[in-house]
């Protein structure tokens, strides 16, 4: 299988959370990449498709994906909501689809799941080490995880700017988990 990862829709009423929904989207294209036996779409070629208005057959043979991976996140107060769905790029049927309505400190959790069912509906075996790698948060201080998300946004935008914030928030976020494993 070839999966495209589409970076997810803000749907919270803050504009500002564009990062947070993106960040979901990114680790969870980072995580499904070390997946044995499913080729993923690079970020900058998937991530190209943000708010675009073509359908995910168009999206997938211009990617070269059979699946894509599309989904939305609603942030309110320590709330967070994330529904993701995998659909077939030749034919439009959904294989997959799932809503998550947690707290906001189970959103490693969250990705676990949605990378394991991602994992089962592709009908990809995820190794021992896999599955422990999966089940590790990366940290258990979400100020930390939220400054390396805004991080990568920054990073993301290639400008020297941009990049001198990236660096400030992935020091931020170093100082306050110096663990973090992202």
């Amino acid at each position: 299988h070839s999966l495209a990862v589409l970076p997810f829709v803000n749907l919270s009423a803050d504009p500002e959370q564009e990062y947070f929904a993106e960040g979901i989207a990114e680790e969870l294209l980072n995580t499904v990449a070390r997946f044995e036996g499913l080729r993923v779409i690079g970020r900058t070629s998937s991530f190209s498709f943000r708010n675009s208005d073509a359908d995910l057959k168009t999206i997938g043979q211009k990617l070269g994906a059979d699946v894509i991976l599309e989904g939305s996140v609603r942030r309110a107060g320590n709330r967070v909501r994330i529904t993701a769905q995998l659909v077939d790029a030749q034919d439009g049927i959904h294989r997959w689809s799932e809503s998550y309505d947690r707290e906001l400190g189970d959103i490693f959790s969250i990705q676990t799941e949605i990378a394991t069912e991602i994992a089962t509906a592709l009908r990809v075996e995820l190794s021992s080490q896999q599955q422990e790698r999966l089940a590790a948060p990366p940290t258990r201080n979400l100020a930390a995880y939220q400054a390396y998300l805004l991080g990568r946004q920054r990073f993301a935008k290639s400008s020297v700017e941009a990049t001198q914030e990236a660096i400030r928030y992935f020091e931020q976020a170093i100082e306050l988990d110096p663990k973090l494993t992202l």
